[in-house]
């Protein structure tokens, strides 16, 4: 009983985690809402041993991407945990997908608020991350 209580509680903590993230990449995204064209304003939240490493939005006018904006740096995002608030671009477009750069940079995990409605990108992320052996969580 006493093992299987810890289990619970442990999984709870990790839904309060990410909750709390995703919550953050939230706070991110209302900086430009409304000043990003055509593109949604999207947050994105860099995560390293519970600690946030790094965080952006959608640039004004649509771009970059938030996800661009918050890997630009030349930290070490290897092994790092990134919530944003919608499924990462997959396909090329006016810049390069978003998945290229967060599989360069060595990202663990992914999680993601929405999947992407935009036909080039829905439902791709994981195709495309599973091939290059990253983890996607949603």
């Amino acid at each position: 009983m006493l093992l299987k209580n810890f289990m619970v509680n442990q999984k709870n903590n990790l839904k309060n985690i990410k909750q709390h993230f995703l919550h953050l990449a939230f706070e991110q995204a209302k900086k430009n809402l409304g000043k990003t064209k055509n593109n949604p304003s999207v947050g994105c939240v860099l995560v390293k041993n519970n600690t946030i490493i790094s965080s952006a939005c959608t640039s004004k006018n649509g771009r970059p991407h938030a996800e661009f904006n918050a890997l630009k740096s030349y930290k070490n995002f290897k092994d790092s945990v990134l919530y944003v608030t919608l499924e990462p671009c997959s396909h090329f477009g006016k810049t390069p997908p978003c998945t290229d750069l967060i599989i360069k940079k060595g990202i663990k995990k992914i999680y993601y608020a929405f999947k992407d409605v935009d036909i080039r990108t829905a439902n791709k992320l994981k195709k495309t991350l599973k091939k290059k052996t990253s983890i996607l969580k949603r």
